[in-house]
């Protein structure tokens, strides 16, 4: 089996949830005594675990609609696949912000904030991308997107007001 990557899979429902889960992540994992090794590992492991269980979601589920195929458990693995690959790509950008903290490029905290940060500005370019194929205005465009990132920053207030 290829790899394809398709515009559709940095722009799915899985990638948006992918980053909202790694942002979720930073911020439970995170205290003052953690090292950004500590976090990037726990944070892969949590990804890849959710993403092989959304996979198997999503391939348990497309069975039905592939039952009368030739291989259905090969159709249904394959789409499970490719519907689930935005989570993964997702993690890419923010796993490799922290991984410059565990080589000590930057300082964990830095490390940390600027992976939440990137993921709230990954959100919003999400929200405004995904309307350009339906909303005209660019109003429109920005608001999506702007109502996107907006989740983003809930969960950094929330990491701010837990620690």
């Amino acid at each position: 089996m290829r790899l394809k990557l398709r515009s559709a899979d940095f722009f799915s429902e899985s990638a948006v949830y992918g980053l909202v889960m790694v942002s979720a992540f930073l911020m439970v994992t995170n205290r003052s005594d953690v090292t950004s090794r500590d976090v990037f590992i726990k944070v892969l492991v949590a990804v890849v675990v959710l993403w092989i269980a959304h996979m198997f979601a999503a391939g348990v589920a497309h069975l039905s609609k592939v039952a009368n195929s030739e291989a259905p458990l090969l159709e249904s693995a394959r789409y499970a696949f490719s519907h689930s690959l935005g989570m993964l790509l997702a993690a890419i950008l923010p796993l490799a912000i922290i991984f410059l903290g565990v080589v000590n490029l930057i300082r964990d905290d830095i490390a940390l904030w600027t992976a939440l940060w990137v993921d709230v500005a990954l959100l919003g370019l999400l929200g405004y991308l995904s309307t350009t194929a339906w909303a005209q205005k660019p109003f429109l465009r920005w608001a999506v997107g702007g109502a996107t990132a907006l989740l983003g920053v809930s969960i950094v207030i929330l990491k701010t007001l837990a620690y």
